[in-house]
């Protein structure tokens, strides 16, 4: 989710002239293949290790605490010699990193740490990023005896012993989700995921790389599916995350059917951003609580802050766009967002995977074959299935390991056709070695997990925390 650039100067721009507006923010992202870039996002879960063999949720404030640990990063005199991190703040607490090197680290609502990535050009370069800052990260962490797992879901903590970041949106967005889901709050708190950003050439390129992304995304959530834990006991589920997100606000999450209809465009998808229930507006370095509104009425009619009537502006309708949250979304990049966060070695998985599907055209319409024109309630359904039957779920007569299977397989020609390669020869396809090892088996890795649980963890979720903590490895690990 967004946070103010600390750099922005709070100027909300002119009035939008109308909806052509709009249109033009997609239409002016459009990029020449040569200029394609891979941008990976990921949310790690912060924890305390206590003296005592505790795993206690990792606090804002204090000594310890996320805003102690954002403030060391951003002090650390050695990395200001390869990149600088600028604080951003909200009421006065440091609530954001913005790096000179076009990444940054921001905060979802629980806490969750999220590296925002660079725009890169090869996943080689997606790895070695994560690396640098999963080493960065643990330079400050580990004299305080803090760690972070890669998990779809918290495992053990409750809702209520999970901070709440103090960005103004975060505090609107709790008092809304209560009213159009029951799980809006979890996906806050409690959820983390990596997400992965695409370009695209024109407008038919976009329609056709939208409706493949998300048609596969419910085979990308039993890929990674890793959230099989509810504080502290198993779920019932592979995948509470995806649980989770099946009931959160579905004005704005989910399968949107409008991408499978015919004519689908720009303006098609302006049309369904327009209904979605506004959350917030940003004036005088303030956000102020819109939750409902409609922005179609905005630009139209205006909204009233604090006693004066204002016109909604480009930088009104952006952040709109960061305020939907379906499967795959579209801003001025195509952003897919079905996969659980895992162990940082998978992270770079996700980035490869949809990399060989989007940036190479044969792979693009081998993978919509494969789905078969679906509609939005039949991968709605899918979904729900696969969050918890994980690789036995069945689409159309098949399995969904089967169905996995054959995403991977074409999404590894892709990258090799696309022929990017590191110092060792290697191409991209390396990156899905261990989703490969996962259809194999014909188990998730939520299962995985849930075997060690059963097994020889002996009903104990005590060794979890090392075996799914991130680690600052190699590229060639």
């Amino acid at each position: 989710m967004s946070t103010i650039n600390p750099h922005d100067i709070d100027d909300p721009g002119e009035p939008l002239g109308g909806v052509d507006d709009l249109i033009e923010t997609f239409r002016s992202a459009e990029k020449t293949r040569d200029a394609f870039r891979v941008g990976t996002e990921h949310e790690k879960i912060g924890f305390l290790r206590e003296a005592d063999g505790r795993h206690l949720p990792l606090p804002f404030d204090g000594p310890r605490g996320i805003e102690a640990i954002l403030a060391a990063v951003a002090n650390d005199t050695e990395e200001r010699k390869t990149t600088t991190w600028t604080p951003a703040f909200d009421g006065g607490r440091i609530i954001a990193l913005f790096g000179s090197n076009q990444a940054s680290i921001t905060l979802e609502p629980g806490g969750q740490f999220e590296l925002s990535g660079a725009p890169l050009r090869t996943i080689h370069e997606v790895s070695a990023e994560i690396s640098t800052h999963l080493r960065l990260l643990r330079k400050h962490t580990d004299p305080l005896n803090v760690g972070f797992i890669g998990m779809g879901f918290h495992p053990t903590a409750t809702w209520d012993e999970l901070p709440l970041v103090p960005k103004a949106r975060y505090s609107i967005m709790q008092r809304y989700m209560p009213r159009v889901g029951n799980r809006g709050l979890d996906m806050m708190k409690r959820t983390a995921t990596v997400q992965a950003n695409y370009d695209w050439l024109d407008e038919a390129h976009m329609v056709r790389s939208y409706r493949m992304a998300l048609a596969v995304s419910p085979l990308v959530a039993a890929l990674f599916a890793n959230a099989p834990f509810v504080e502290g006991k198993p779920s019932g589920a592979v995948s509470e995350r995806q649980r989770v997100w099946s009931d959160t606000d579905p004005d704005r999450s989910g399968f949107p059917q409008v991408v499978f209809d015919d004519g689908f465009s720009y303006a098609k998808y302006v049309e369904w951003v327009l209904e979605v229930p506004m959350y917030f507006v940003r004036r005088n370095g303030r956000h102020h609580d819109m939750a409902g509104a409609s922005f179609g009425a905005f630009m139209k009619e205006g909204l009233a802050v604090d006693g004066v009537l204002i016109r909604a502006t480009l930088r009104d309708w952006t952040d709109h766009l960061t305020t939907l949250f379906p499967e795959v979304r579209m801003k001025r990049v195509i952003e897919v967002r079905s996969a659980d966060c895992g162990p940082w070695p998978r992270v770079s998985a996700l980035p490869a995977l949809y990399k060989g599907l989007l940036y190479d055209d044969e792979a693009c319409a081998a993978a919509w074959a494969l789905m078969d024109t679906p509609s939005g309630v039949e991968l709605s359904a899918l979904r729900t299935a696969i969050a918890t039957e994980g690789y036995r779920a069945m689409w159309r007569g098949r399995t969904v390991q089967s169905m996995c299977q054959q995403l991977l397989e074409i999404s590894a020609a892709g990258l090799r056709r696309l022929g990017d390669k590191n110092a060792a020869g290697d191409d991209e396809s390396i990156f899905l070695q261990s989703l490969f090892e996962s259809v194999a088996a014909g188990k998730t890795f939520g299962e995985q997990l849930l075997d060690k649980f059963n097994g020889p963890w002996g009903g104990s979720l005590a060794p979890l925390w090392d075996e799914t903590e991130f680690w600052s490895e190699t590229n060639e690990q």
